[in-house]
């Protein structure tokens, strides 16, 4: 979804196809997530609130062990599901990863920084003003009455001020496009402070920056929650940094990283930080660490599973399709998952998770061609 990845050539492109296969699985979690909040509307309980099971089975009132065990299957996808937006910071993480994967080799980019820039800005946005283009044709989306001057700013790619009528506007998920604009700003001075303090300390600087501007945003001077979900870059810094290093310390020593984070160890401490995040919910003090938590623990999870999934041919090679057309599935969908999952409202859960799975896989395939032609044209039109 970073839209900015670059896969590296030879030998050592073998051992990163798990990052194809991590994005996809990322970007299909979002996707659900997204239909089944507008299936859910409300009607549905929170994981995270107490009496969870209890209250799944006041809903399905299960009369026999069989009709139980589908209401706790049931309770426990519809939970898995509610968490797809935690993959929002496992797309931070690989797109600080693979921007410095690709410049840790030679220390600057190619075609020097005015150059870079330029690449990130091709590359991010005709994908992006297409979304805007599709939000407008799209014959149970368009909405001509509600197109004002916030369309305008959103097209140059304001989705932050004002930070209470831009953030979610007319498409939601567009927030992530602002934060990523963001991060891309200040990359060069990101990636020199990494190459002149090196990991440890850049991360600390990282962490710094990170917890001190939520403590501020949140306690000091509280302001719109929004602003620290990514309105302000420094909020999320620590993701994206995250990856970042992982990003050079994978280029410099890629056996010895390969088999420390892509091993059953790898997998369990990537469990107990996510499980922490969670954790973090509970207080509004550690709602400051929720986010790192969340995003360093889920990618690494992630990433595991996709390395697992390699030993399934077929759906790892669709799901690293997908992952490599995360960046315009991401920009389109929204609209489309909110229509269809209201229409599915009236079905029982079980059959909403089928027509929910055949219309993602439809939206998938068009995003897919969506992007890929964008691309084309823009190769044509720019070089």
């Amino acid at each position: 979804m970073s839209g900015a990845s670059e896969r590296p050539a030879g030998r050592v492109e073998a051992r990163l196809d798990w990052l194809d296969g991590t994005k996809g699985i990322a970007i299909l979690w979002i996707v659900g997530f997204h239909c089944f909040i507008a299936y859910a509307a409300g009607r549905l309980p929170w994981p995270l609130d107490p009496g969870y099971f209890a209250a799944y089975e006041r809903i399905w009132a299960p009369d026999s062990l069989g009709a139980r065990a589908v209401c706790l299957a049931a309770a426990l996808l519809a939970a898995a599901v509610d968490f797809g937006f935690h993959g929002v910071a496992v797309f931070l993480v690989l797109s600080g990863f693979g921007l410095s994967y690709s410049l840790a080799r030679s220390g600057r980019p190619a075609v020097a920084w005015p150059g870079w820039y330029r690449s990130r800005l091709v590359r991010l946005l005709p994908m992006y003003w297409v979304a805007h283009l599709v939000y407008l044709v799209s014959p149970f989306q368009a909405r001509f009455d509600a197109v004002d001057y916030r369309f305008v700013l959103s097209v140059l790619g304001d989705r932050v001020v004002p930070i209470g009528t831009m953030f979610y506007y007319f498409n939601p998920a567009l927030w992530y496009f602002g934060l990523l604009l963001q991060l891309y700003l200040v990359y060069p001075l990101l990636f020199v402070a990494l190459e002149r303090l090196g990991v440890a300390r850049f991360l600390v600087v990282a962490a710094v920056v990170t917890f001190g501007a939520r403590w501020a945003l949140v306690f000091a001077v509280p302001v719109d929650g929004k602003w620290v979900q990514g309105g302000f870059f420094a909020c999320r810094l620590w993701e994206f940094a995250v990856g970042m290093a992982a990003g050079v310390l994978w280029r410099r020593w890629p056996a010895a990283i390969d088999a420390t984070v892509l091993s059953w160890r790898g997998f369990l401490a990537g469990a107990g930080l996510y499980a922490l995040g969670f954790y973090s919910y509970g207080a509004l003090w550690s709602y400051l660490f929720t986010d790192a938590l969340i995003g360093t623990g889920l990618t690494v999870i992630l990433v595991n599973v996709a390395r697992v999934m390699g030993r399934l041919p077929r759906m790892n090679t669709a799901v690293m399709a997908v992952g490599a057309s995360s960046y315009g599935l991401y920009l389109v969908h929204q609209p489309y998952v909110h229509y269809f999952g209201t229409w599915l409202r009236p079905l029982d859960l079980p059959v909403f998770v089928i027509g929910a799975g055949g219309i993602i896989v439809m939206l998938v395939l068009g995003a897919m061609a969506l992007e890929r032609g964008v691309n084309a044209l823009t190769r044509r039109a720019l070089g």
